[in-house]
């Protein structure tokens, strides 16, 4: 079941591909039976976090943000949502609800921890136990995926969301770099069907 998402504010994440918190969050949220919806790395730059924000607050998820906060000029994160948050009441939009208790910061969907994993995976573990599981949420199950997809695989994808109107297909990054095509839907037997009928289909040929 895909409950959280992630994003990881940070130019060594966004470089090497990989971190902490990604193996710490799926590690944790495994353990739960849980997985991640999706996850990102953008650089250290308020312009990018801008723009991960407006998108991951359009998104169902629980979202959690791992870096930039700081102090002052240094707090990409808080000028960021201050600017976010203004531009909202220029267009006439209410602000989104933002809070922040036990040094977490949270806003609309969004909970924001220090970049620091000594600071930030303690108060990410009592944040994350807090949050109510929704026994309704979306059945979601993973498949390693190549890139560039063959047309072959591409052709399979197509055959299957036809099959499979309500299960949707999204291409997502794996905690440590791989590809995976993520299946999410109404119930675990439709996302299961989806994920056998693909499989069956790429070993079909020619």
């Amino acid at each position: 079941m895909a409950t959280l998402g992630l994003i990881v504010v940070g130019d060594f994440a966004l470089a090497t591909g990989c971190d902490q918190h990604v193996k710490f969050v799926t590690s944790m949220l495994g353990r739960a039976g849980q997985s991640l919806a999706w996850a990102w790395f953008i650089p250290a730059d308020r312009v990018q976090l801008a723009s991960a924000l407006h998108e991951a607050w359009q998104r169902p998820h629980v979202v959690a943000c791992f870096g930039g906060l700081g102090n002052g000029v240094d707090d990409s994160v808080r000028l960021t949502i201050k600017a976010l948050q203004t531009g909202r009441e220029q267009v006439g939009l209410s602000c989104h609800a933002q809070s922040e208790s036990d040094g977490v910061l949270t806003c609309a969907n969004t909970t924001f921890f220090p970049g620091h994993p000594e600071q930030s995976h303690a108060a990410f573990e009592r944040w994350w136990l807090s949050q109510p599981f929704d026994a309704d949420a979306p059945a979601t199950e993973r498949v390693l995926w190549a890139l560039p997809e063959s047309t072959h695989a591409v052709d399979a994808r197509r055959k299957v969301k036809a099959g499979y109107p309500t299960v949707t297909q999204r291409l997502t990054a794996a905690g440590d770099g791989d590809v995976m095509l993520t299946f999410t839907g109404p119930s675990k037997g439709k996302v299961q069907g989806a994920r056998k009928a693909l499989q069956r289909a790429l070993t079909v040929t020619g």
